[in-house]
Parts: C-alpha cells; sequence; structure tokens
C-alpha cells in the first residue's frame, strides 16, 4: 500500500504531515487533529491479501485496552475507527522521541537510566494491571522514550501497544479479549515468559517476565537467553537459567543483576508477585523514586460497551454508550462532535473542553458535574459549579457545553429498581442537530414507537421491536426471543429498516 502524502486526511480531521515509521502490520503517521489542533500519531492497520483475519480485531482491541488507562507513563489511545474502505485507523498520543530499541542498539544503557525506564514501565503496568489488562508483549520496542524537561535523565519511559492485551474482568471481554485457538504462542520471543511458550495461562507476572527480558537487556545490552533457532530459544526460556551478568560490567550495573534474575524466575511464584514490588526492589537499590502514578476510578466505572448505530432510514449516528458513568467532551465517553466536519465549525468544537463535564447516576438521579473545563458548563439558567457536587438533571434540561455546544436530556422512567432504563442526549445546536448519544442503563428500545429510545419511522418499522441491553460482554441486542452481542457490522432488520452497528466507533471525535 502506497504512503500517504503529506496533507492526506484521514476521517475528515486528522491531517497527515510525516511518515513516522512502519511495523509489519500498521504504518504510523505523525498528523494534525483538525478538531483539537494538536499533533497525533495516526496508524492504519496495513491490509495485505491472505493477512491474518484476526489483525483488524486485534488493532481494535489494543485501541480498547489502551483507552482505559490513564498513566502518564502510558502512551494514551484518542480515537479509534474505520474508513469507508474499511480500512482501520487508531490515533494516540504523538510522543516524538526514539524507542527503547534505539536506545540500547549500540550498547548497554547507563545503569540509573536502565532503572528510571523500568520502573516507569512498571508504573504503567500497575495501573494496567489494577484494570485487569495485561500487555503480553512488553518489549523495548514497545516503549517510547519522551524527551523530559527536569527528568533525572532526561527521557520518560511511555508503554505503548496495547495489541495483544488480554482484559481480565469479565464485564469487558467482549471487547478487548484476544481470542485465539488454546495454546497460540502471543508476543515477541526474546522476552516472552515460560508459560506463553508453552501456551499456558498468563497472568501479571507474565508481564513481569517480559520486564525482566528487557531490565536484562538493558543492564548487559544482550538478551537474556540467545539461540539458533526459535526452538532451541522456547527451550531455554523454559527450562535454562539466564547468563550471569558479566565481570567486566560496571559495579553499578551488576548490582541490579539479582532483581533481574528473579523477574526472570521460571514458576510464576518464584517472581515478584506484583508491578509494584518490582517497582520497590529497584528503587531501594537505586534510591530513587517516583510519584505515584494517578489512576482514575476502578473499571467497573468505566463504560462497558460503546458503539454506533445507524439505519438506512435517515436514523443516525445514534452514540451508544452502556455505563452509569460517562465523561462528556472531545476524548471523553460521550464526544459531542461537530457534524459535517468544516473548518467554521471546527473553531466551535474547540470550545469544548478534553474532558469537560461527568454525567452519573445515584441512587435514581442523574448528577452532571463540571470537570473544570475551560468554557464553563450549564443547566438551563444555572451555572454548574466545578467545585461543587453537581446539578441533578431533569427531563428535558437543555445542557450547554461551553457557549456553542447544546444538548437536551431526557430520561425513561424506571423500569425496576432505581434506575431509568435509558437516558438521551440530543444536539441542538446548529453544528450537532440531530446527533443522539443514547446513554443504555438497563435496557433502550429500538422501534417505531414514539416512546422508544431509538425512533424509527412506525410507518416503516411497523412492529418490529430491537431491545438493547448491557451485559458482562458488552451490549447485546434482542428480538422476537433471541439476543445477541452487538459486533463491527451487525446489522438487525426491524421491520422494513435495517439497523447496523459500527463497534470501532468507540472514543470517535
Amino acid at each position: 500500500m502506497d504512503d500517504l502524502s503529506p496533507g492526506a486526511r484521514i476521517a475528515g480531521r486528522y491531517e497527515v504531515q510525516r511518515l513516522l515509521g512502519r511495523g509489519a502490520v500498521k504504518r504510523v503517521y505523525l498528523a494534525r487533529d483538525l478538531l483539537s489542533q494538536t499533533n497525533v500519531a495516526l496508524a492504519l492497520l496495513q491490509s495485505r491479501p491472505g493477512a491474518d483475519p484476526t489483525l483488524g480485531p486485534r488493532f481494535s482491541r489494543e485501541a480498547r485496552a489502551a483507552s482505559v488507562l490513564s498513566s502518564p507513563y502510558v502512551v494514551r489511545v484518542l480515537d479509534v475507527g474505520k474508513l469507508d474502505d474499511g480500512e482501520r485507523y487508531l490515533v494516540s498520543e504523538a510522543v516524538i522521541g526514539r524507542g527503547l530499541d534505539e536506545a540500547i542498539a549500540d550498547g548497554p544503557a547507563a545503569p540509573l537510566s536502565a532503572a528510571y525506564w523500568t520502573i516507569e514501565v512498571l508504573a504503567a503496568l500497575t495501573e494496567a494491571h489494577s484494570r485487569g489488562v495485561l500487555h503480553r508483549d512488553v518489549k523495548p520496542e514497545n516503549v517510547l522514550l519522551e524527551p523530559t524537561q527536569g527528568h533525572p535523565v532526561g527521557e520518560m519511559a511511555r508503554l505503548t501497544d496495547f495489541g495483544l492485551a488480554k482484559v481480565l474482568d469479565t464485564d469487558l471481554e467482549g471487547s478487548v479479549m484476544l481470542r485465539t485457538a488454546q495454546g497460540a504462542v502471543m508476543g515477541t520471543a526474546d522476552y516472552m515468559s515460560p508459560e506463553q511458550w508453552q501456551g499456558g495461562p498468563v497472568d501479571p507476572r507474565s508481564d513481569l517476565y517480559s520486564v525482566g527480558a528487557m531490565f536484562y537487556e538493558l543492564l548487559t545490552g544482550r538478551a537474556p537467553f540467545e539461540a539458533d533457532s526459535l526452538r532451541e530459544l522456547a527451550a531455554a526460556h523454559v527450562i535454562s537459567p539466564p547468563r550471569p551478568f558479566e565481570a567486566t560490567l560496571p559495579a553499578a550495573t551488576r548490582a541490579f543483576e539479582a532483581i533481574a534474575r528473579k523477574a526472570l524466575a521460571k514458576r510464576p511464584s518464584e517472581r515478584f508477585q506484583g508491578a509494584d514490588e518490582m517497582r520497590a526492589a529497584i528503587e531501594r537499590l537505586a534510591r530513587i523514586s517516583l510519584p505515584s502514578p494517578t489512576i482514575l476510578d476502578p473499571v467497573d466505572d468505566e463504560p462497558r460497551a460503546r458503539a454506533e448505530l445507524v439505519t438506512d432510514a435517515g436514523v443516525g449516528p445514534v452514540q451508544i454508550v452502556s455505563s452509569t458513568r460517562v465523561v462528556i467532551g472531545r476524548t471523553g465517553d460521550v464526544v459531542p462532535r461537530c457534524v459535517p466536519f468544516n473548518a467554521d465549525n471546527d473553531r466551535r468544537g474547540r470550545t469544548i473542553s478534553r474532558r469537560h463535564a461527568r454525567l452519573e447516576w445515584r441512587g435514581g438521579a442523574a448528577l452532571l458535574t463540571d470537570l473544570r473545563s475551560s468554557t464553563g458548563t450549564a443547566v438551563g439558567s444555572r451555572t454548574v459549579d466545578a467545585n461543587a457536587a453537581g446539578i441533578a438533571l431533569q427531563h428535558g434540561d437543555v445542557i450547554a457545553l461551553g457557549p456553542h455546544v447544546r444538548m437536551r436530556f431526557e430520561h425513561a422512567p424506571a423500569s425496576r429498581g432505581v434506575l431509568p432504563r435509558w437516558a438521551r442526549l440530543t444536539r441542538l445546536d446548529a453544528y450537532g442537530a440531530g446527533l443522539i448519544h443514547l446513554l443504555v442503563l438497563t435496557e433502550a428500545d429500538v422501534s417505531g414507537a414514539p416512546d422508544a429510545a431509538v425512533t424509527l419511522p412506525a410507518g416503516l418499522a411497523g412492529d418490529g421491536l430491537l431491545r438493547l441491553t448491557p451485559s458482562s460482554n458488552g451490549l447485546c441486542f434482542s428480538q422476537g426471543g433471541s439476543a445477541f452481542t452487538v459486533r463491527d457490522g451487525a446489522s438487525v432488520c426491524v421491520g422494513g429498516v435495517t439497523v447496523t452497528f459500527a463497534v470501532e466507533a468507540i472514543g470517535a471525535g
């Protein structure tokens, strides 16, 4: 596939500046987000005839896994989607720096640099593991070094590429679990744990083995195991101890050997039992420390499913979020995007902060809180105080996000428990008029009935009914007594209307 030329525009808002790199499955460009006026990294999935059919879903799962992470040591995902020709794209923060593999291309890193970069990777994994996310492919190529003023060694390590992530929390399995045949080997050969080589179950200690292999290479300039064939390399990881550090290495480097060897123990029970434990061991020995990474709300507060619904009857797009707590903003869970995109509404779209306001349900009440946005939030004539507990929303309230975006809030009566069945935010301003954000709390109907969450043309929909409900696997639709998990590209007929879901529309801007 030909590389994109500077000035090419992707998804209407990302303007390509230059190629940053090309990997086995994707090309990465430096691009300008015309909506937020910031530089971003734009990755396009490399589609080739005969390519592994799982690459597309893996690419999307990378975004979903990383999108729940907020540590400063993680490269955050900002947007993911699919173009008209089916090509998938992913947008993340632009980290302009070198890879950790480049830093050690000519020899080992200084022991202080190796220590700082490793504890920063471990800080990233602390958050990931706390949210049930395994990386499964920690290696120098997946760590970017960002020049940082005031950093003790001048560059901060940031972990990227959760393309092989496996989520342990069942609430997110349907979105981000990489489903493969049992026993499939996943990872990169020099850094894979014995259990990965053997196709066995993995847990956070498998990531720590990979960190141990990377730490060993940072300190010595060589991988802990070397072999002439993949079979011999696998056997070394499963059976052989790592080579001792060479006596010619500096004493400050050799001091870390015991930590690296413990991380590389064959049995998970003999390794460090958590990223925090390994990080603390390195910090004590090096006499350094990092501030505790800021971790946002627990994973249970994150949206369990997000999708976009469109129909062939002119209804849509409807952005669907299944959660009782959402962030509204340019990079939030509910994204009040400007439709159609153009230079005029672009200037107005930027008046929405990245994390502008939060909408949540407590005891059956919908509360709106301003997240210290730059342009303020109001409900009717009432200003939402960022320092207060929030304003309780009533059915029909109009929410103002900054000077240009207006959204009407509506909710259905409670059908069971104290939560309403669904709530709806509909754009009222000229720049996103009619765009609906549907929050599915317990269930929501798509039909021709006037009180449906998504109302189809009654003459076409007839008596057809589609019901959306959250489940442990994500968002489900049920019809005629049968229930199915919503998948990307899934279509279902409601009377004479075809409803199609785009699950890739997560965090779309």
